[in-house]
């Protein structure tokens, strides 16, 4: 398509010259330059059946860089891979291939996991809440969570999922039910005894199944896995220790003084205590303590560790809405000598009791106030004071869990600008295996704001467009009360620019098509014939169309800020995003080409322009590619016709992806039944080397017409919505050629002649063994009359050519030259589509215009130059070529002599006394100088003008002027005859300069002299 490339930038038709089009060629050579020419035309063919994904909200279509489609397709057969992001909905999703008038569908297979490659149905999450457990508390507790979609109500939809201990002193089991309400449930394994009574720590590991709920009391009957160690999938592991280390926490009081404190919820009317502690090097002998609590929790008891060195008193002060307790300890006695004291010895434990009640089934805290006083103490440490806060709940709360419905979400908010939100539930694991939702006083945090945010209140997590990368194992924090919990996710992000393919990148007129242009109105009845004539004329040319998709690929980022990305499904996958930025996608010129629905590219006129799509946030260009539409025409060589009598259609799970399935369909073909309905696939092959399906044209622009050779064996089918279908009575053994043919549309076909634009052949059955095709007779022979059918602008034919059954056996050559004439006529009687003009155009046209008119005006001016003197009377002497041309000479200067010499150079042998005198003059003024040329002729005058300047020699500009008398006058006049010429002097102040220059002193003497020269001339 590149070489065509070339003529992309045909110019409208406009003032013919070769600097308009060297310009316009300039000017779009430059944006051609632009256009896409390594990305080749997607020329695989395929059956153009339509599959979708039903009961599935989330998905995209998947394709490999450069396959698309698949390698597989065919004219018959075509694949398609979805990725399903949520793939485990209310109801199992379907997938469904359909081709007018046939369509089938199948359920998606459930999933296959790792690592025994079973199928599940479901989509599970499994949290083990315990690292480790003891003898004190031998259960292991693992909360399951279905993610996806919401599921049907009833308990019966849920399935049982069943927790499986493996030790090596044995094996362990237990089951739960999914709660309908929140899709999640909690194992509770007890595990016996004799796993811990090995002495050291071991290790348990833990995996589970899933199981149909079966009826009885929980919902979960015996196990139906034989071996479900083969089946199960892993959860982790647990630590099994023989001794409960101690929860607890340890804050300083001051430099010498410790208090330690269980770290772990009480419950009401629970006993616990709290212990001080004491440095080696403490030496004060009486120590007070000031406790102050809540009403709700008293301070039972203080008990020295040891009664033989100290000794503790306690006092109660009851107020009105805290309770203070002092307690005074005093050294009883000296402690033994020890060679090595440890560094911190316990010496008081003091008791508190939770009153019943308290917390009203709410996890509450209890702030207990602590102040030491002592001899030796620290000026800055004797008023400090610490706050204990101790968490007081009825439900002995083990976990707290976040539940999220995907853990890995695609941001395409970039793309369409809407958020996209995952709801996320906190609950509670309580002993006993209880579930408990939280939505109060929760706090929470994204790690990295950049990639993933979450809502205030805490109920999800979301990317809103703005984020600008995407990232594996980002992680959120939740934390109520004193429990914390985090969730991982992870984010895909788009990897931009999109990337925008189009079947053609360059759409050329295609010959001898025309469609009907917009109409006006509807005719009056009484000019229905002058209608018909016209209606050729209201035809428009037809271009070629392409389709288009939008592609990108989605990655994550590493959180450690390296430049390696994971890619979703790999690197070179790409997911079919059209369906998201169709409505936002545009043809930067209209005018050149339109987007039908997002998916169709029109060609209008010749032009280049490109495709783009803008960011509904920024307003900023994600992506973009260049086209062209030409004037350039091609032909529609042939048509590819497949025959479909069904549809057939396989499912397979992918392993790039848990959500990856591939779906393939295939027309049947096989040997129709009578009364069997067909439909036919046609793809439409260009003489740029270009195939296209037929869905992309307006099923009215296309004039189909189907033939068979036996009478009576095809009839038009009933629209259904394909493009092309009939009814066939049945086949032979050697099958049925059905003829399908390509015209115009019927409003713009003319003249007798009905010659189609392509032709083609499906064959229904076998079709018969390749024999030569027998010479072509000089008139075809006709067979019966055909009889005709038109249903929706089409038309089907029983009967036809007799003979063999070839793909234009119907269409002699002669008749394709009859079809080229045809389109010559109608090209020079079709009234072209407008062509329009640009503003860089009108621009060189006015520039142009300028330019021939300032030119015009330059040559009329040089005509009527020439013409004017042209006109006038030549010089004296003209019309003798021997006589000497004249010669004029201009002096400036000052020196008079110089100019004498000058004369007497022009005129050597000219007599003084004869012809006249030259004037020399000693002052300035005016002096006239006549002498007669040579040969006898009158000589002009020549005159000397010379100004005063004050303070200096008067400069004089002197003319002097030769000219030869006509010929004809010197025959009458006599020879020494001079020719004056009279002078007038304008006043007396330029008479006294002629009067000092010729050496007359008196004005009157010079009048009378030039008194005396007017008359003798």
């Amino acid at each position: 398509m590149c070489a065509g490339m070339g003529r992309a930038g045909a110019a409208p038709r406009g003032p013919r010259g070769p600097w308009p089009c060297l310009l316009l060629a300039l000017a779009l050579a430059l944006d051609v330059e632009t256009v896409d020419c390594d990305q080749d035309p997607l020329n695989t063919i395929y059956l153009p059946a339509t599959l979708e994904l039903l009961d599935a909200p989330e998905h995209f279509r998947v394709q490999q860089v450069g396959h698309y489609p698949p390698a597989n397709s065919s004219l018959g057969s075509r694949s398609e891979t979805f990725l399903l992001l949520q793939p485990w909905p209310r109801v199992q999703p379907l997938l469904r291939a359909s081709y007018p008038p046939f369509a089938t569908q199948q359920v998606v297979p459930p999933r296959v996991t790792e690592p025994h490659q079973r199928p599940v149905p479901w989509d599970v999450r499994a949290v083990s809440v315990e690292a480790a457990v003891t003898p004190a508390e031998p259960h292991a507790r693992v909360l399951f969570h279905l993610k996806g979609q919401d599921w049907p109500p009833g308990p019966g939809s849920l399935p049982c999922a069943w927790l499986h201990a493996t030790h090596p002193a044995g094996t362990a089991h237990q089951a739960c039910h999914f709660q309908p309400s929140l899709g999640a449930c909690v194992v509770e394994l007890e595990f016996p005894s004799h796993w811990f009574s090995q002495g050291s720590t071991t290790r348990a590991e833990l995996a589970y199944t899933l199981e149909p709920a079966a009826e009885g009391p929980g919902g979960c009957g015996p196990s139906q896995e034989e071996d479900p160690r083969e089946q199960a999938l892993p959860v982790g592991g647990v630590e099994l220790r023989p001794a409960d280390p101690p929860q607890y926490q340890e804050v300083p009081l001051d430099e010498a003084v410790t208090l330690r404190v269980p770290d772990v919820p009480v419950r009401p009317g629970q006993l616990f205590s709290a212990t001080l502690l004491l440095r080696h090097n403490f030496t004060a002998s009486i120590l007070t303590l000031r406790i102050k609590v809540k009403k709700g929790l008293h301070v039972t008891a203080a008990r020295p560790v040891q009664p033989s060195l100290w000794t503790a008193k306690l006092d109660r002060f009851k107020g009105s809405k805290h309770h203070t307790t002092l307690i005074i300890c005093h050294r009883a006695g000296n402690t033994g000598l020890d060679s090595s004291p440890p560094e911190l010895s316990e010496f008081l434990w003091v008791d508190f009791l939770v009153e019943n009640g308290t917390s009203g089934g709410v996890a509450v805290t209890r702030p207990v106030t602590w102040q030491l006083e002592y001899a030796g103490q620290a000026p800055e440490a004797e008023k400090d004071k610490m706050v204990w806060e101790i968490l007081v709940s009825e439900r002995d709360v083990r976990a707290l869990v976040p539940l999220a419905k995907a853990e890995e979400l695609v941001n395409t908010a970039p793309l369409t600008g809407e958020p996209r939100h995952v709801p996320i539930r906190l609950v509670t694991v309580d002993n006993g295996g209880a579930l408990v939702e939280v939505t109060e006083h929760i706090g929470c945090e994204s790690t990295n704001t950049q990639v993933l945010q979450v809502s205030e209140t805490c109920d999800a997590v979301f990317v809103s467009g703005k984020e600008s990368r995407g990232a594996q194992g980002v992680q959120v924090d939740f934390w109520w009360r004193r429990l914390r919990a985090s969730l991982q996710m992870t984010v895909w992000a788009p990897l931009l620019p999109l990337r925008i393919e189009l079947t053609d990148t360059t759409l050329e007129q295609v010959r001898g098509w025309r469609v009907p242009g917009p109409t006006e109105g509807m005719p009056e009845p009484e000019a229905a014939a002058e209608e018909a004539e016209r209606r050729p004329r209201s035809c428009r040319l037809q271009y070629q169309r392409a389709g288009v998709r939008f592609l990108v690929p989605f990655a994550a980022h590493p959180l450690d800020g390296g430049r390696r990305l994971t890619h979703l499904l790999g690197p070179d996958w790409l997911l079919d995003v059209t369906h998201l930025v169709a409505p936002h996608a545009r043809v930067q010129d209209p005018r050149v080409a339109s987007l039908e629905g997002g998916r169709i590219l029109v060609g209008r006129e010749p032009g280049v322009t490109s495709i783009e799509v803008r960011s509904p946030l920024s307003d900023s260009i994600l992506g973009e590619q260049a086209l062209a539409v030409t004037d350039d025409k091609v032909s529609v060589l042939e048509l590819q016709v497949q025959p479909v009598m069904g549809i057939s259609l396989a499912l397979s799970r992918g392993t790039a992806h848990p959500g990856e399935v591939t779906a393939t369909c295939w027309a049947q073909s096989a040997f129709p039944a009578p009364k069997q309905e067909v439909a036919l696939s046609l793809w439409l092959s260009f003489s740029d080397h270009t195939l296209v399906p037929a869905e992309l044209y307006n099923q009215h622009d296309l004039g189909l017409s189907v033939s068979a050779e036996e009478p009576g064996a095809i009839l038009p089918a009933k629209d259904q919505g394909a493009q092309l279908g009939v009814v066939v009575s049945g086949a032979g053994a050697e099958g049925l050629p059905l003829h399908v043919a390509l015209h115009p549309p019927e409003p713009c076909r003319r003249g007798r002649h009905r010659v189609p634009l392509a032709s083609g052949t499906a064959w229904l059955g076998l079709p018969p063994a390749p024999t030569p095709p027998p010479a072509l007779p000089s008139s075809p022979a006709r067979g019966p009359p055909a009889t005709e059918a038109s249903v929706g602008g089409k038309q089907w034919e029983a009967g036809g050519v007799g003979g063999s059954g070839v793909v234009k056996g119907k269409f002699e050559r002669a008749e394709a030259e009859a079809r080229e004439e045809e389109e010559e006529e109608e090209e020079e009687e079709m009234v072209p589509a407008p062509q329009r003009v640009t503003d860089l155009e009108l621009g060189m046209y006015a520039l142009l215009g300028i330019f021939c008119l300032a030119i015009l005006i330059f040559l009329v001016n040089g005509v009527v130059f020439v013409l004017r003197y042209q006109r006038k009377e030549p010089p004296d002497g003209a019309t003798d070529p021997a006589s000497p041309q004249p010669h004029n000479w201009v002096w400036l200067g000052t020196d008079q002599e110089e100019l004498s010499r000058q004369l007497d150079r022009q005129s050597p042998g000219l007599p003084q006394g004869e012809g006249g005198c030259p004037c020399e003059s000693g002052g300035g003024g005016e002096a006239l100088t006549v002498a007669q040329a040579p040969g006898g002729g009158t000589s002009s005058s020549s005159s000397t003008l010379a100004r005063k300047e004050a303070g200096g020699r008067r400069k004089r500009v002197e003319f002097v002027t030769f000219a030869p008398a006509p010929l004809a006058e010197l025959s009458q006049e006599s020879v020494g005859a001079p020719a004056v010429q009279s002078i007038l002097v304008a006043g007396e102040e330029d008479i006294r300069w002629v009067c000092e220059d010729m050496g007359l002193k008196d004005p009157e003497e010079l009048r009378s002299y030039m008194e005396r020269i007017r008359g003798s001339s």
